[in-house]
């Protein structure tokens, strides 16, 4: 699948592996959060992130939390605003 902004989601979800920092997007009671952390277990429609960094605004969601996220394998749960994406390593400006 690849999204309006020729972002190549299925292949970004085959390079997903355990001990790969990601960038998590997850709702719950209506709100929208973001935190880095660590793959820590892999299913076929799931993925399990450990998070790395508090997320702001919320007490919940602290560091060494985990969360299960769904795969794009899962068309249901799916979407932009619940998934895990690589995190992208920006290089150095010279």
């Amino acid at each position: 699948m690849v999204s309006g902004t020729n972002c190549d989601f299925l292949g970004e979800d085959k390079q997903l592996k355990v001990g790969k920092q990601v960038k998590a997007y997850w709702c719950k009671d209506g709100f929208y959060y973001q935190g880095e952390g660590i793959i820590t277990g892999l299913q076929r429609d799931n993925v399990t992130v450990q998070l790395q960094k508090r997320v702001a605004w919320s007490d919940d969601y602290t560091i060494g939390r985990s969360i299960c996220l769904p795969r794009i394998t899962d068309r249901t749960r799916w979407n932009s605003r619940n998934c895990v994406r690589l995190l992208k390593k920006m290089p150095l400006a010279m």
